[in-house]
């Protein structure tokens, strides 16, 4: 197509020339079409050069083409030869093969059989010594050292030092001042001459005692440590390093000491209650008891309608953070229907100083009557019944008043005959 495309091209520009020749001849246009001839005759030029460019372009084409024939050829008898070779070259791999596992056999058989000679004359230098030593063939042997080529035998002396680990059962502990606290510690052995070895404690605050129990002993062992505040004993943190020494080797550890005041303080949490009841019901009441203080505690939990004690209940130890939940039971008969506040209280305990947190208001119930049953006249409620109340405070009054006229009326009578007899003067018989 570019080949056509430039036979055109040269056609077109043939023609543009022989007519700009025939205009050539004109003088009166020679000047005008100098400029366009030479324009064409330079388009000529190019597409000339293109031309032959293209040739080469696809002679050496050519010339390519037949190489890769020439190599697909090549390729193609290659792969004919080494499908032939193949199998005789997997029969070569397998032999090989067969041959490594022979060697292989032979080199463990002869590892075997050198292993076994070095253990009889293993057995030949150790067992004598055994004996001689007044050691069991059959208890295990410790060896902690070797000399020269024959293992030294551990029998309690020699030069195998001590090893062992030392452990607390926690790392940290609060502890009230004024108050004991214990730990326990262990001393396992690891390996080694057993040795005694003693616990101390190091960096005790002022005021305050560590004791051990047993304070040194042979491992492994277990050794109460018991911690000791008093009054005096700052409050804070304390860092107290626990040291075991013994048989050369020394092993720490750290415990972790806070000492906190005491601090005594029963909170109520939160209490829940239903809004509605009917007389004669049993009304649950819920409440949450946590102890802010730093001592467990025994305290009582009560619950209040209006002013009367409903339920009473004993809480034998809350331990310091602790929370406890509880329930408490109003039995509503005998209460006449109204409106009552229930109230959840704790007494305070010894040492308390906070008290704003030992009561708090459950919620308001309404008692209701159930249907066919009469209100009950006592005790009395707030809200829906103050007219019962009122006119029961009226019949008081009135039977107080009563009685305060008939005893009038009787003192009257009395002074009234006393007035008479004096009034008659003395008889004469």
């Amino acid at each position: 197509m570019r080949t056509e495309r430039t036979m055109n091209a040269v056609a077109l520009a043939v023609e543009r020339e022989i007519v700009c020749s025939f205009i050539f001849k004109n003088r009166w246009a020679r000047n005008s079409l100098d400029k366009i001839c030479g324009q064409h005759s330079s388009q000529v030029t190019r597409t000339e050069g293109e031309l032959r460019q293209g040739w080469r372009l696809k002679a050496s084409l050519d010339v390519q083409k037949s190489q890769v024939t020439h190599r697909l050829r090549k390729l193609e008898k290659a792969s004919v030869h080494s499908c032939a070779r193949r199998p005789r070259e997997e029969l070569l791999s397998l032999k090989v093969s067969l041959l490594a596992c022979v060697l292989l056999a032979t080199s463990l058989s002869l590892s075997i059989d050198h292993a076994a000679l070095i253990k009889q004359e293993l057995n030949n230098q150790i067992l004598p010594i055994l004996t001689s030593g007044g050691v069991h063939i059959n208890r295990p042997v410790s060896m902690c050292g070797r000399s020269g080529s024959v293992p030294t035998v551990h029998r309690g002396i020699g030069n195998c030092p001590l090893n062992f680990i030392l452990s607390l059962s926690q790392e940290s502990l609060i502890q009230v001042r004024g108050s004991n606290s214990s730990v326990q510690l262990s001393v396992a052995f690891v390996s080694g001459v057993s040795a005694s070895v003693t616990v101390s404690a190091q960096g005790v605050p002022a005021g305050a005692k560590v004791l051990f129990a047993p304070a040194s002993a042979k491992p492994s062992f277990s050794s109460t440590m018991t911690i000791s505040t008093s009054e005096g004993t700052p409050l804070g943190q304390f860092n107290i390093t626990i040291l075991a020494t013994g048989g050369g080797l020394e092993k720490s550890a750290i415990l972790s000491l806070l000492v906190v005041p005491i601090v005594h303080d029963i909170a109520i949490v939160s209490t829940l209650v239903k809004r509605t009841a009917t007389v004669g019901s049993v009304v649950v009441i819920n409440a949450t008891i946590a102890n802010y203080g730093s001592l467990s505690e025994q305290f009582e939990l009560q619950a209040y309608a209006n002013t009367t004690l409903v339920d009473d209940r004993s809480v034998p130890k809350l331990a310091p953070e602790g929370v406890y939940v509880g329930r408490l039971m109003w039995n509503t008969s005998g209460f006449s229907p109204g409106t009552y506040t229930v109230l959840v209280a704790v007494p305070p305990v010894q040492g308390e100083l906070n008290l704003l947190d030992n009561s708090r208001e459950a919620g308001r119930v309404l008692l209701i009557q159930s249907p066919g049953s009469r209100p009950s006249p006592s005790p009395a409620a707030s809200g829906g019944s103050q007219g019962f109340t009122y006119g029961r405070q009226l019949a008081i009054v009135a039977a107080i008043a009563e009685s305060a006229i008939v005893l009038l009326i009787v003192l009257r009578g009395r002074t009234k005959s006393s007035t008479g007899n004096t009034s008659a003067g003395p008889r004469k018989i």
